[in-house]
């Protein structure tokens, strides 16, 4: 087989959701694709799991680090071991739609002069209950210089353009996604949000996604304002006024942060 799309997974102690996560990647309408998979260390049953089922499917690739390793080390190493030019992410813990690959392989495949394509988001408990959704507008203009644009973890991009504006950064634990978009953007490469609901984030109470939220923002106001010098970028009123609260936030208490960023951007799903 020659794959047309290069699926990424890093793992970290995700044994609970694992199998689930796997096969809604394996049970693909769109078959033609490698997995790539890193477990960074787990120290739970996770890296045994994955054992399991690279001895079933052929297209699992499974690899270990050597230690415990931040998250942008584990996302280039899985890149740079990919074959095709499609990047396709998926965290351990989530779950992709069924339908997710073959729409993003004809998305990019018909429309060349796009890098990248996201879907909106289900966002679903540990229980698998949706309980949210959260929805990207397709304006990247107005959006970027606020927060991210996209949802990286719904997400196909094409390496070569990857490479280009030059991996994720070996700084940044969080937000390394939205700076890349922020160099993909304003290097003139064009980002597209589907209207589609194609990928379910799972929230958990100790995970990343929902107590680093602090770092998050300041990583953020980081990334925004490298990105504002180096490109020259002219800042809207409506973008100060944004950047001028979150940096606000940071005073504020973590707990409230959270709250007010699921009022902000998850609406409750009927």
């Amino acid at each position: 087989m020659n794959p047309k799309i290069s699926v990424i997974m890093p793992v970290y102690n995700t044994k609970t959701f694992l199998e689930d996560s796997i096969n809604s990647i394996l049970n693909q309408t769109f078959w033609e694709f490698e997995f790539i998979i890193i477990d960074d260390c787990s120290n739970d049953w996770s890296y045994d799991i994955l054992k399991i089922f690279e001895k079933k499917d052929n297209r699992i690739k499974l690899f270990r680090n050597k230690e415990n390793k931040w998250i942008w080390y584990t996302r280039n190493k899985l890149i740079e071991l990919s074959k095709t030019n499609y990047i396709a992410s998926q965290d351990s813990d989530d779950i992709s739609e069924l339908n997710r690959f073959e729409l993003e392989y004809n998305f990019l495949n018909n429309n060349k002069e796009f890098s990248v394509v996201s879907w909106n988001n289900i966002i679903i408990n540990e229980k698998n209950d949706i309980i949210w959704y959260r929805k990207y507008s397709n304006n990247i203009r107005k959006v970027i210089l606020k927060k991210s644009p996209i949802s990286q973890w719904s997400s196909i991009f094409k390496k070569d353009i990857f490479l280009k504006v030059w991996w994720y950064d070996d700084k940044l634990n969080h937000a390394e996604d939205y700076d890349l978009w922020l160099r993909m953007y304003f290097e003139w490469y064009k980002i597209k949000n589907s209207n589609k609901f194609l990928y379910k984030v799972r929230i958990r109470e100790w995970q990343s996604k929902s107590n680093k939220l602090k770092q998050t923002i300041k990583n953020t106001i980081f990334v925004q304002k490298r990105s504002i010098k180096k490109y020259w970028i002219k800042l809207s009123f409506w973008d100060k006024i944004y950047h001028l609260l979150e940096k606000v936030l940071l005073f504020l208490p973590s707990n409230l942060v959270l709250f007010l960023f699921k009022k902000l951007e998850y609406k409750k799903w009927n």
